[in-house]
């Protein structure tokens, strides 16, 4: 029988970011993510997933974003949009946008917006970005809000 190429799949990882009551912003004021050292990952793609709960009154047809940071690992560090290494605030100008999700028509209190995305070889020290424009500030709860990884390698197996 012939080998074949597999998908691999690592656990699945926490990005350290808080969310809780994270204020809507139209000029991309967000938050981000602690950033993680992926220089020594062999993974291939990262599959990214978050979770956001909709705080009350939300304005319906507005969406989420979430953003890659990347460090250059060159002296002291170029990082994208000068974000720091710790979950703080940050304000998106130039980061690449991984996806974007929109709430419905009827945005109703508590509404929770899932999303995916990939991210292809990873290495150096990254992280991720949220912002949203929602209308009011997300659920004051941490565990009302996640944003995940998990690392994929294809293997022949």
């Amino acid at each position: 029988m012939a080998n074949e190429i597999l998908d691999k799949y690592g656990t699945s990882t926490a990005f350290t970011i808080t969310l809780n009551a994270l204020a809507h912003s139209v000029v991309g004021v967000g938050r981000q993510s602690t950033l993680v050292d992926f220089s020594a990952v062999t993974e291939q793609w990262l599959e990214i997933y978050i979770k956001l709960t909709q705080g009350t009154n939300p304005t319906s047809n507005r969406a989420c974003w979430l953003y890659w940071l990347k460090s250059d690992e060159h002296g002291t560090p170029h990082i994208t949009d000068g974000a720091g290494a710790s979950d703080a605030a940050i304000t998106i100008l130039n980061a690449p946008l991984l996806g974007s999700w929109t709430n419905d028509a009827t945005a109703v209190d508590d509404e929770i917006i899932y999303g995916e995305a990939l991210v292809r070889t990873p290495g150096g020290k990254a992280g991720v970005a949220v912002v949203h424009d929602t209308g009011v500030n997300l659920k004051a709860t941490d565990a009302d809000h996640w944003v995940r990884y998990r690392p994929v390698t294809p293997e022949i197996q």
